[in-house]
């Protein structure tokens, strides 16, 4: 989603146990809504957009891969969501240009203003994009800008390899080295220490480091911090849209 600093609503800490709006419509119902609305040649933003908003499912298993659209019980996800749905399109219904547009920068389908977005989410799975967007998206973003702090701090110290560089980053985040927070996220949610994450636990993971600095920064650090996540994101989507 295009957004900028200009712009965002006031950060605050995500609501807790706040699932997406809840729908009678099981998923395979909602797959097979969109795909007839996209045959009957309604426009696809819309169709998408529709079938976003009622689905219900917080994850499930599609060809023997498993998708977490419901992170920590709060973050939603839309974007894997929106990538599941479109696979089932037909073939040449969608422009290839759109949907790569869609899922490489993750803005907006051209001409779906902000409030349609979230009007066709409804308010409880707005808001657990929003914890999303920030928890999951930008926090990754700001992982990036610091490391590169940290990468450019130790070249001019003449330490140009990347040893440490990961301790260091989570260090000045989160105030604890990278492995110290992995054991306590794996102690936390009952699993075992040497387990490998899965890329939905991965996103978990950070999602959890988010609420991590959220809980130990005062207001003015967190603001800083969004600003410099943003100010990458921003910068990141620039690139990925002038390489398209």
């Amino acid at each position: 989603m295009e957004t900028n600093a200009a712009t965002l609503p006031p950060l605050s800490a995500p609501a807790p146990d706040t699932p997406p709006d809840r729908v009678s419509v099981p998923p395979e119902e909602t797959v097979r809504r969109f795909r007839a609305a996209l045959a009957a040649g309604e426009p696809w933003r819309k169709a998408l957009l529709e079938a976003v908003g009622e689905w219900s499912a917080p994850s499930e298993t599609v060809d023997g891969a498993r998708l977490d659209y419901l992170i920590g019980g709060e973050a939603f996800d839309w974007l894997l969501l929106a990538e599941r749905l479109l696979r089932t399109a037909p073939e040449g219904r969608i422009p290839a240009d759109d949907v790569e547009r869609l899922l490489f920068t993750g803005a907006l389908p051209e001409g779906v203003s902000e409030a349609e977005f979230a009007e066709a989410l409804g308010p409880e799975k707005h808001r657990a994009h929003l914890n999303y967007f920030y928890g999951g998206v930008v926090e990754e973003a700001l992982w990036l800008a610091v490391e590169r702090e940290v990468e450019k701090e130790r070249s001019v110290r003449g330490l140009l390899h990347s040893a440490g560089v990961d301790d260091a980053v989570a260090d000045r985040l989160y105030g604890a080295g990278l492995p110290s927070l992995l054991r306590r996220f794996q102690r936390e949610h009952g699993r075992p220490r040497r387990a490998r994450l899965t890329l939905g636990q991965s996103r978990e993971f950070t999602y959890w480091l988010f609420k991590r600095r959220l809980a130990s920064s005062d207001q003015a650090r967190v603001a800083s911090d969004m600003r410099k996540g943003l100010g990458m994101l921003n910068a990141l989507r620039e690139r990925a849209a002038g390489a398209s």
